[in-house]
């Protein structure tokens, strides 16, 4: 494992198509290039910290996401351009939900026996 920089230094990385096109959409919106990297890595990293706090995966592996979940958009409601995401997403397992209520059975009436029911032939002879 490899450590990070010292809190200050910048960092480099090379720029494959699949990087310049995340950073073209995230750039899109109008933040920086460290804004985008910023943000990004705050979800990825406090996601990963999520999963390693209230998972069975161990802290160190990485885990796989496969779903998220966005807020409705409310127009008027968006984030000032050129700003960065400052949370990390709540975990789906973990967001409020309303107190479960209880109902009482319906009453089922049971059900008619089945008639039996001989399937057409022709049968082999049985011996």
């Amino acid at each position: 494992m490899s450590t990070p920089p010292p809190v200050g230094k910048p960092i480099s990385v090379k720029v494959d198509a699949q990087l310049y096109y995340d950073l073209q959409t995230m750039l899109s919106t109008g933040m920086t290039i460290t804004d985008a990297v910023r943000s990004a890595m705050r979800i990825v990293a406090g996601t990963y910290r999520k999963v390693w706090d209230h998972t069975d995966v161990p802290s160190g592996v990485r885990p796989t996401i496969e779903r998220f979940w966005i807020t409705r958009y409310d127009p008027g409601d968006e984030p000032e351009r050129g700003t960065s995401q400052s949370t990390v997403p709540t975990a789906y397992w973990l967001r409020a939900t309303p107190e479960r209520t209880e109902t009482a059975p319906r009453p089922t009436e049971a059900p008619a026996p089945a008639a039996a029911v001989r399937p057409e032939g022709p049968w082999p002879d049985s011996q």
